[in-house]
């Protein structure tokens, strides 16, 4: 098994297919409102392939906006964090207890395998960490859950962890319709700023599309936090710049070339200044869902890593102070 692989990572359940499904129809309008062909192969390769797994990190998984809109980050390491899995996954960890998940009643572990012990109508259901997709609604696993079973999961090897990979964060998680919704925003501003497509012709059929969603007519599309407004959901957050132009229209900088092994993989393009990145305009927090159309938006890496976990308000506020302090203000 892959390091940091998703156990269940071939396995869907029938709203994680309808989702998926959807998100296809979406990346096809996306597709077609580019005019030139060569273009249209490009954005279906970098940013709207569709993977039908619930782990869309592997080298033949989705594109970016799944990998961004819809599933977590990439975690690996001697935890129980599933590999960019679905954020509408049922199963999240949190350090106290949130008001958008039940909480698990315990952990048991059996043959080195973890087992979710929910309440369910009176009833206790176990879910060993394979079947952990499956849960009817969202449960948090919180730290006091841990604790009986330190001694036994501090010794765990890589192994054992990837055998058991069946959590997100419960910071990253949220709603399918959210996601939806995130891929579409996301989608928008992709093809507006790097393929000259025009927010006029796109945007009203990306909201036709979702009004005539087919996953839950109880759920309506799009919902009101969906933005409208071309600039609010183009430009980067905080520089107010297209994405596909340098942070705050400053000039390129110059990289220092520096030796990496041959034999491995290119991901240097990834560290420029520039290059797009998911950002979320007030940080992800374990308290509630911040993962949706209101809050998510692409902006450069410069801008992206100035914010670290602040909020566009706490991070312009800290930039002001240091204008000020170097005299910068004219």
């Amino acid at each position: 098994m892959a390091q940091g692989r998703t156990v269940s990572a071939s396995f869907l359940t029938d709203i994680d297919t309808k989702v998926l499904n959807f998100c296809q129809k979406i990346s096809d309008i996306l597709r077609t409102s580019i005019s030139d062909e060569l273009k249209q192969k490009d954005f279906k390769e970098k940013y709207s392939k569709i993977s039908k797994t619930r782990d869309a990190g592997l080298g033949l998984g989705g594109g970016k906006l799944q990998r961004d809109a819809l599933t977590t980050r990439g975690i690996s390491g001697l935890a129980p964090f599933s590999n960019r899995n679905l954020r509408w996954h049922p199963l999240v960890a949190a350090q106290n207890s949130i008001s958008f998940a039940k909480t698990i009643k315990r952990i048991d572990i059996e043959a080195n395998t973890l087992h979710f012990v929910v309440d369910i109508k009176g009833k206790e259901i176990i879910y060993p960490a394979d079947k952990a997709h499956e849960m009817p609604e969202r449960y948090a696993v919180l730290s006091e859950h841990w604790l009986p079973h330190i001694d036994i999961l501090k010794n765990w090897s890589h192994l054992e962890w990837n055998q058991n990979s069946a959590i997100i964060t419960a910071y990253e998680s949220c709603n399918w319709f959210e996601a939806v919704e995130a891929y579409a925003i996301l989608g928008v501003a992709i093809v507006v700023s790097l393929y000259e497509v025009s927010f006029d012709a796109i945007y009203p059929q990306i909201k036709i599309l979702l009004k005539n969603q087919d996953i839950d007519k109880n759920i309506i599309l799009p919902s009101l936090q969906f933005p409208k407004d071309e600039k609010n959901i183009v430009a980067c957050p905080l520089c107010k710049i297209k994405a596909s132009h340098n942070p705050a229209n400053l000039p390129d900088r110059e990289r220092e070339q520096r030796w990496k092994p041959e034999w491995t993989g290119n991901k240097r393009g990834e560290g420029d200044d520039s290059s797009m990145q998911i950002m979320h305009i007030e940080p992800l927090t374990e308290a509630q869902i911040n993962h949706n159309s209101k809050n998510v938006r692409f902006g450069h890496r410069w801008c992206n890593v100035a914010m670290t976990d602040h909020s566009i308000e706490q991070t312009v506020d800290f930039m002001e102070f240091i204008v000020k302090a170097h005299n910068r203000i004219k």
